[in-house]
């Protein structure tokens, strides 16, 4: 009688299988035979399956795309005859979808800014070209036809000559020299334009300052890493005050959201030379502060919020702020981090997940469309208990009719029970129209530092964390308030070097900047009305 062979499935020995469908082939024992070879293919596809997961999981930390129209075509079974009827092949979709030209459609070439110097280029007509090919009688200039094309003036480096005047009295022997101009580094050999310029690249454009170094050595200049990374961190020094008053504005009354990720930290008295801090990105409305903490524990947000613990404050499921609803406040949650367990639930071949998905998906639909809209607060609450509401009710009783059937320890299991802990966080949002559904703009702010630190890789000790808050304090609010970060670290900077009364230093803050230099807006629309600082 035949024996059902031993394999396995991760590495099956052919030989013994081949020889056992043989034996029962010879014994006519069919059924037997596609049952065992059906359950021996279903075993190979789940560690298959497996094994492209561990695969993509080392290939990149973090998938590229989380959408459900993404997931949806990752899953589909590579067999056609195994797809749902109700769905129609890629192929058959793309080819019954109208066609639509794009004839007359397109709006043209949009004109450039009209605050962009002109700088008239002639191209002469050639003399060869200057006679009339009818009389031979030489023509006359009547007029130009204008095309516009951007261009850049590539900077220069330069050295500026400062001559320093020296006044003497022509009857008795008095001089009187010309006293030294402030700088943002006394007696230094950089330029304060320079020195703005390198912070800029390095917290803009994320360009380290080696990196810099080097350009300006293709100029054939030389200039030390060192002698420029002091000279931005005594510029940094030097806006410091700005980025504190910011840090009070965001503290202020109003909805708070947070999240934290790690800062290298260059430092000899460890053992391995570097050591891992902590970056708080906090968001009130326009203002954006980042908080530097040696670790991302609750005593940094409590230094952060100071004595008024009992706040609103969005942020992800982190037990480390658990303390803010002891303190009668409220920690609204995020919609990203909820679904993102389904997203790797689906990712691991589970089919269930997409349920889930795509009833969050609708939710995700109604805020879209109050953005689109222009909801205010009150419109976007009223609609949520409309329409957010029901949707969330059923999501809720799937959730626990899963938690009923799927255990605990699986993918979905942990994405199941993720949403059950969190889900008088995650429902927060429905009786506040101020509250997003998502933590997404702090994960968006924190960007910029992680851009940076993949490019300058570690910043040097604690001081060097909290330089590196305070620019990216500074950088972070203007753009939220739509002013060119660029030009108001050069202006905020002069005005400061010029000797700005620290008494009106809050007049130096990016929303009352740009009412008084209306040249920093680069939002959309007409700067003519922009709102008035507040008192």
């Amino acid at each position: 009688m035949p024996t059902t062979p031993k394999t396995s499935p991760f590495a099956p020995d052919v030989g013994a299988v081949r020889a056992w469908m043989e034996e029962m082939i010879r014994a006519l024992r069919f059924a037997e035979l596609v049952v065992a070879v059906v359950a021996f293919i279903a075993r190979m596809c789940e560690v298959n399956r497996e094994l492209t997961k561990k695969l993509a999981e080392l290939r990149r930390k973090r998938p590229r795309s989380e959408t459900l129209e993404r997931l949806q075509r990752q899953l589909l079974l590579p067999f056609g005859n195994l797809q749902a009827s109700n769905e129609q092949p890629a192929a058959q979709t793309e080819a019954a979808r109208p066609t639509r030209s794009r004839k007359g459609r397109h709006p043209g070439r949009a004109a450039f800014p009209a605050w962009l110097e002109r700088v008239e280029v002639k191209n002469a007509v050639p003399p060869e070209l200057r006679n009339c090919d009818i009389c031979g009688t030489e023509m006359n200039t009547v007029g130009y036809s204008r095309c516009e094309i951007l261009n850049v003036i590539p900077a220069r480096v330069v050295v500026e000559v400062r001559l320093d005047e020296r006044v003497a009295c022509p009857k008795d022997d008095t001089i009187v020299s010309a006293p030294t101009p402030p700088a943002i580094v006394e007696r230094g050999k950089l330029g304060d334009t320079l020195i703005v310029e390198a912070t800029c690249d390095k917290y803009l454009e994320h360009t380290p300052v080696e990196r810099q170094c080097t350009r300006l050595a293709r100029e054939g200049v030389e200039v030390a890493p060192q002698t420029l990374g002091r000279s931005v961190a005594a510029h940094i020094d030097l806006l410091t005050p700005v980025a504190r008053l910011i840090e009070e504005q965001t503290r202020a009354p109003g909805l708070l959201g947070t999240d934290a990720t790690g800062i290298p930290i260059l430092d000899p008295g460890v053992a391995d030379g570097i050591r891992t801090g902590a970056m708080w990105c906090w968001t009130n409305a326009r203002w954006v502060s980042f908080f530097y903490s040696q670790s991302a524990d609750s005593a940094s947000v409590r230094r952060f919020l100071g004595d008024v613990l009992a706040r609103t404050v969005q942020c992800d499921g982190t037990s480390v702020t658990s303390f803010l609803e002891r303190a009668g406040g409220k920690r609204p949650g995020c919609w990203s981090h909820g679904r993102r367990r389904l997203v790797e639930a689906a990712r691991a071949g589970d089919l269930i997940a997409l349920d889930g998905l795509q009833k969050i998906a609708a939710i995700f639909a109604i805020e879209k469309e109050s953005k689109l809209k222009g909801d205010t607060a009150e419109q976007r609450k009223v609609r949520r208990q409309e329409f957010s509401r029901p949707i969330l009710e059923d999501l809720r009783r799937w959730i626990d009719e899963q938690r009923e059937r799927i255990p605990p320890k699986t993918p979905l299991g942990h994405a199941v029970g993720y949403l059950h802990r969190q889900w008088k966080r995650l429902i927060l949002f429905l009786d506040d129209g101020n509250i997003d559904a998502t933590n997404n703009r702090r994960e968006r702010e924190l960007r910029r530092l992680i851009l940076g630190r993949k490019n300058w890789l570690f910043t040097w000790l604690d001081v060097g964390g909290e330089r590196t808050a305070a620019i990216l304090t500074i950088v972070a609010t203007c753009i939220a308030h739509d002013v060119n970060p660029r030009r108001y670290l050069h202006l905020a900077t002069r005005l400061i070097v010029q000797g700005w009364p620290n008494q009106k230093l809050r007049e130096l803050l990016p929303d009352r900047m740009l009412v008084a230099h209306p040249e920093l807006y680069v939002g959309e629309g007409a700067a003519d009305n922009l709102p008035s600082a507040a008192a």
